[in-house]
């Protein structure tokens, strides 16, 4: 079943069915395994999970940008295109313009031999060759201001070397929106940056995505950072999907227990705004050590015939090990999808992972 928003009207991208796989010398690394989701025109979207989840490699289909040795099936749906079917120069005319990505490390996306001027100015051309260098060098002026880097000209006469981490990443912020697109995939492009610069990098998003009014997919493994941005939520484990809905009713009321035990092993200083599973919790368990999730996730090559979350699970019944559940919708909650066949309350898979009550 593809997971989809509260909201109404038409997906801007869509996919169905996704898989991704790696040929390597130790055999088919199954990346990503049939995921479908709906991305809506003005929605932020989180994606979380672990690393190694298939958070990133599922966006970066979308473009185009997966190694050599990827195949693909499924469809994503972009403007009435397959994109995964599309020549390199199709594709072109797409990426950059319609979607942007923005991704964790601009050191490594920023060309070290050229000055931000140069980039910046490559990047729009590319796309609007109707600007001459002028223009095209008031529009990046222009950029480089609205991401909040101070004397921007100069900045475009320096090197990625010659500015800060976070003046980096406004850097490439500015590039993916130059041209002003409908979609922009934000990876990690914060994770690198201290709190402070975080905190700003997240506001300059937040106000550009209000102002433009673009869809934005964050990849994240931060829970807070999506609380804060988000409307909607996608765990993803192993490759797929096990928990989608809106971000709130999510995280207060989780009802997959790699959710909720993502969720747990999140630190807080404090009881504030913590969810409601939490609030609901035994004494004991609020006081107790930092929850570690069991295990490690399977590899990818093997995957288990059954849920991929089950040998990790406290709450796991007999036929998890051989029958591996669909995503489908809460029967109290249709707008809210998991992949468990547990039915129970978040509170009853609370007590089951921490082995309390």
């Amino acid at each position: 079943m593809t997971a989809r928003t509260t909201g109404t009207g038409q997906p801007i991208l869509s996919m169905r069915e996704l898989v991704i796989a790696f040929d390597t010398p130790d055999g088919v690394v199954e990346a990503v395994n049939g995921i479908s989701l709906d991305l809506y025109p003005g929605e932020v979207l989180g994606i979380v999970g672990e690393s190694g989840s298939g958070k990133s490699q599922s966006w970066m289909a979308t473009l185009g940008l997966l190694a050599d040795n990827a195949s693909t099936q499924g469809e994503v749906t972009f403007d009435g295109h397959n994109l995964l079917d599309l020549d390199s120069r199709t594709l072109n005319t797409i990426r950059g313009q319609r979607i942007s990505m923005v991704f964790q490390d601009p050191m490594t996306s920023l060309n070290p031999y050229l000055d931000i001027g140069t980039q910046m100015i490559e990047a729009l051309g590319t796309h609007d060759r109707s600007l001459n260098r002028a223009d095209a060098r008031r529009r990046c002026v222009e950029m480089l201001d609205r991401v909040a880097i101070p004397d921007a000209d100069r900045r475009m006469r320096q090197y990625p070397h010659e500015l800060s981490g976070g003046m980096r990443q406004r850097v490439m912020i500015a590039i993916a929106l130059l041209n002003d697109p409908d979609v922009l995939i934000a990876d990690e492009p914060t994770t690198a940056l201290d709190v402070t610069i975080q905190a700003e990098i997240l506001d300059i998003l937040t106000e550009l995505q209000r102002e433009r009014g673009m869809a934005v997919v964050f990849i994240t493994h931060d829970l807070g950072v999506v609380a804060e941005l988000c409307s909607r939520v996608c765990v993803m484990y192993a490759g797929e999907l096990v928990e989608v809905g809106p971000v709130q009713e999510v995280f207060e009321d989780a009802r997959h227990p790699y959710t909720l035990s993502l969720m747990r092993a999140t630190p807080r200083t404090t009881n504030t705004g913590s969810s409601a599973a939490d609030d609901r919790a035994p004494d004991a368990a609020k006081r107790a050590a930092l929850y570690a999730i069991p295990g490690a996730p399977p590899n990818m090559r093997l995957r288990p015939p059954g849920c991929a979350f089950e040998p990790r699970c406290r709450c796991a019944e007999p036929r998890c090990r051989t029958e591996a559940p669909a995503l489908e919708a809460l029967s109290d909650q249709p707008h809210r999808h998991k992949a468990c066949f547990r039915t129970g309350s978040s509170e009853d898979l609370s007590r089951e992972l921490l082995d309390v009550g």
